[in-house]
């Protein structure tokens, strides 16, 4: 039987797809490469917040639903909260790591100021303007490789990536990491998310990381709490150890952040919904919405 995997051309992609391709290879099936190119690989030069939502995953999805491919493989931080009718998230192997990492040669807080900064993320533009305010926060985009080029040419003093990417591409370069709650991470960050229809769900059931699904689960409840997606300017991440989530959560405007914990033994999904009504509870305390 061949397995025919859409995702998209990028390097990263590529790992990505590798991992899914190996363990399917291993379990005796062949593969299929479909590369699709997506809105966001057609506007490199926007900003994110100006494509809209599901820029990275509408197209790649399409193939599947319409039969040139039979899973599709994303950076599940990327996925809508709602998947089309009929397809739905069939594993989660395990997850890299993840933090947020500074590519610089300072550490966040020895940054001279008036240093440059690139990100495409208004949550690190936000968290970032709240602990260094001194800093100069410019918009950068294009996949991994093209960001680090971008640093490396001297158009930024440093730039804020995933860790879980570098290391996916083994990318040696000297970074430094960001705190879990000064910068917390996007929702599903470091995972891997494979889409498909269900009648695939068995072929997939061993390369599934139990306990990266529930992480997975859980911040996308504390997301929909709060509402939006990757645009929203906030950061969520838990962490499953035996049958205990410990999530943290944190929201900023640009000016303010507020950080919330929690752990528990609730499933995950009630337990991404109490951290979110804890973040809500707090931005209002603080000011942050009415």
């Amino acid at each position: 039987m061949r397995i025919r995997i859409a995702a998209r051309g990028s390097k990263l992609s590529l790992k990505q797809v590798e991992i899914v391709k190996n363990f399917l290879i291993s379990q005796g099936y062949e593969t299929e490469f479909i590369e699709i190119r997506t809105k966001a690989d057609l506007f490199l030069n926007k900003p994110l917040t100006e494509i809209g939502k599901g820029v990275f995953e509408k197209e790649v999805n399409d193939a599947v639903l319409d039969g040139r491919a039979d899973i599709a493989v994303h950076s599940m931080k990327d996925l809508s909260s709602e998947l089309p009718n009929g397809l739905e998230i069939l594993a989660t192997p395990k997850r890299e790591t993840p933090i947020d990492v500074l590519v610089s040669e300072f550490e966040l807080r020895k940054l001279p100021g008036g240093s440059r900064i690139g990100t495409g993320s208004i949550r690190r533009a936000n968290f970032l303007k709240v602990l260094r305010p001194d800093i100069i926060v410019e918009n950068i985009r294009g996949n991994v490789d093209t960001r680090l080029r971008k640093y490396t040419q001297g158009e930024y003093d440093g730039i804020i990536l995933a860790e879980a990417g570098l290391r996916r591409l083994n990318i040696d370069i000297k970074r430094h990491p960001l705190d879990l709650e000064e910068f917390t991470p996007e929702a599903n960050q470091g995972i891997i998310a494979v889409v498909g229809k269900p009648n695939l769900r068995d072929i997939l059931i061993p390369i599934n990381d139990r306990a990266t699904m529930d992480e997975a689960i859980a911040e996308k409840e504390t997301v929909g709490i709060i509402g939006g997606g990757c645009h929203t300017p906030m950061g969520v991440v838990f962490r499953k150890e035996g049958d205990l989530l410990t999530g943290i959560a944190s929201y900023s405007n640009g000016v303010k952040r507020v950080t919330v914990n929690l752990s528990t033994r609730d499933p995950p999904t009630l337990a991404g919904q109490k951290l979110g009504k804890m973040l809500l509870k707090e931005m209002k305390s603080e000011g942050i919405i009415s």
